[in-house]
């Protein structure tokens, strides 16, 4: 379960249908709700999707906007979640300079409970995949100097699962 406390998590149940996630980043926008994180993906069930939202602890009337986007026609379910009751996992990839977190990347893994593994060499560069619960993520990021030890990254945002 993650360790983050700074974040609210929204899980929503959609149909699979073409214009929905627009309609609820357009609802979000409106009401001037600053989304840190947006995944989607299917679920089990065939035709709908889920789309996790996370915003900041500071959006004190999350319960607010979770009842705008029940409201929308292809939201079948809305959730608004405490981090501790739900299973969460992000993925980075990072291009490391010439190997200057080598052994800060695996050491740190260890004892933040993250996969790490190298996927590819560019330019004698290490690509490094990682994969670790939100809140050990956002640890493991705190100690890397990102503008002097990588040369590119991208988070894929958070999943969530409720438990």
């Amino acid at each position: 379960m993650t360790t983050k406390r700074n974040q609210q998590i929204v899980l929503i149940k959609v149909e699979d249908k073409p214009g929905v996630l627009s309609k609820i980043s357009s609802l979000c926008r409106r009401r001037r709700y600053n989304i840190k994180s947006l995944t989607v993906g299917t679920t089990d069930k065939k035709g709908l999707s889920q789309i996790t939202l996370v915003f900041s602890k500071e959006e004190e009337r999350i319960q607010n906007i979770a009842n705008q986007i029940d409201k929308l026609i292809e939201v079948i379910e809305v959730e608004v979640v405490n981090p501790r009751n739900v299973i969460d996992k992000e993925v980075i990839l990072l291009i490391a300079k010439n190997g200057r977190l080598e052994e800060y990347i695996f050491k740190k893994s260890t004892s933040y409970d993250i996969n790490v593994r190298t996927i590819n060499e560019i330019q004698g560069n290490p690509v490094y995949e990682i994969l670790g619960e939100g809140g050990a993520i956002e640890l493991f990021l705190d100690g890397i100097d990102l503008k002097n030890d990588v040369v590119k990254m991208v988070r894929s945002g958070l999943i969530a699962l409720k438990i």
